[in-house]
């Protein structure tokens, strides 16, 4: 799943130049939270609403600063709160940004347009869905703000309560009238920020109210379950599964759901998709290509999903695999476990001729290797581009992985010098810059086995 915050708003930095000397001591002694001056200046009737280089305000430096008597003082002093500043942002937005729910209170109580949009189509409720507290959402609501309003790219203030986990938010605006299942311009779903945000109690929130946990991405096929197994999110994907989903739709991958979850090495997880009479054999298969859709650059909750050149990184090819290979190539010997316990064949290849064995070493999990083997104990497989069983092996560069299973595969009588069909023998891929230790170790099972000797290396 891919896919995927707010404009930045700086006032604090060098003071500008401002109408008069006495104006200049009002900005300053905001920027210094110096109540008594302030009140001393605004006694002598300063102009609270000299406008800065940047057209924004002093009342505006006193929210920056999160500084509520200060802006108490100036909104009791006549400072407008409606004045924007070059980027569109108001006293309002930018206390919404910030979480100031005491200023936004006050700021609502002078007058403050609760429906206020920044110049990028971003609403106050947005702003404040994602860091304030239900009262001020529901203050700005009252005072005229539309729970359903959508920015430029489709994101409503609901998506952003989701994206930050606010599942207190959540619950206010979906009572308020939120479109539960809204979907921005780019396919996502309330649901699927919230699976974003890694707050299980989000998610749920959203599933209970309606939330449709059958939609997908349209760019790549995700679908809810994957995205929760994406976000670590195992019990949300098996309540999903549990309360009925769609098991026979397929991703950008030809994936179905028991492939993403044997990928997952989620054993309960396969335990339940299996329970529902799928078939533990079945491969996958390239799904129909969706037209590309423009990418975003940003999403509610600030996740960038673009490349730096504003375009998706195409999928991997797609190879028809069953699920006992996805989960080998897991490291999961639970999930083999269940898959085989379901009816799996043990000898069952992708279509590239990738075993359970050959995943498994890649996989570097000692005890998937150990599982894998006792299934089918071929070590002479052969896989794509001829890679051997120590080749897979070999290519996982963690040494506290790959040792452990070189060390047994070289026990069991694996091979050690098989060329692939570029002539290459897995020693010849950590001469090419391979993990050291690894290459240290790799050397002694070598000599160990007679391969080579103190003098070749």
């Amino acid at each position: 799943m891919k896919k995927y915050f707010v404009l930045g708003f700086c006032l604090l930095g060098a003071l500008p130049v401002l109408a008069s000397a006495a104006d200049n001591r009002l900005a300053q002694a905001v920027r210094n939270n110096d109540h008594a001056a302030i009140k001393r200046l605004l006694a002598a009737h300063v102009n609270v609403n000299t406008p800065l280089p940047d057209k924004s305000s002093v009342l505006a430096w006193a929210v920056d600063r999160q500084d509520a008597q200060a802006v108490q003082m100036l909104l009791a002093g006549g400072a407008k709160p409606n004045v924007t500043d070059i980027d569109g942002a108001s006293p309002l937005t930018l206390a919404c940004e910030r979480g100031s729910a005491e200023i936004v209170a006050d700021l609502l109580k002078a007058g403050a347009d609760a429906k206020v949009t920044r110049l990028d189509g971003i609403a106050a409720l947005a702003l404040c869905a994602g860091t304030s507290a239900p009262a001020t959402l529901k203050a700005l609501i009252a005072k005229g703000a539309d729970v359903n309003a959508a920015d430029p790219t489709g994101q409503t203030a609901l998506m952003w309560a989701a994206a930050k986990g606010r599942t207190e938010n959540i619950a206010v605006l979906i009572a308020q009238g939120a479109n539960v299942n809204a979907v921005s311009q780019h396919g996502f779903t309330p649901l699927f920020f919230a699976l974003r945000s890694k707050v299980p109690s989000a998610s749920l929130a959203l599933l209970d109210a309606g939330a449709n946990s059958k939609s997908v991405l349209p760019d790549d096929g995700t679908s809810v379950v994957a995205a929760a197994l994406a976000n670590d999110n195992v019990p949300f994907a098996m309540t999903v599964v549990s309360r009925g989903t769609d098991l026979t739709q397929r991703d950008n991958q030809g994936r179905q759901l028991l492939h993403v979850a044997a990928a997952s090495g989620k054993a309960k997880l396969v335990k339940m998709v299996l329970s529902k009479d799928v078939n533990p054999n079945a491969l996958s298969e390239p799904a129909p290509a969706a037209p590309p859709t423009p990418p975003p650059v940003q999403v509610a909750g600030g996740a960038k999903l673009a490349r730096a050149d504003g375009t998706r990184p195409p999928p991997p090819p797609a190879v028809a695999t069953p699920p006992l290979v996805f989960a080998a190539e897991a490291g999961s010997a639970p999930a083999m476990k269940a898959l085989v316990d379901a009816g799996a064949k043990v000898s069952i290849k992708a279509q590239d001729g990738t075993t359970v064995a050959l995943a498994a070493a890649g996989s570097g999990n000692l005890e998937a290797v150990k599982y894998a083997l006792q299934l089918d104990p071929d070590l002479t497989a052969i896989g794509p581009e001829g890679k051997s069983i120590m080749h897979y092996a070999i290519a996982n560069k963690n040494p506290d992985l790959a040792i452990p299973v070189l060390q047994y595969l070289a026990d069991k009588g694996a091979k050690m010098d098989v060329k692939n069909e570029k002539g290459d023998t897995p020693g010849d891929f950590i001469n090419r810059g391979g993990q050291q230790d690894i290459r240290i170790f790799y050397i002694k099972l070598l000599k160990d086995h007679g391969i080579v000797s103190d003098h070749d290396h």
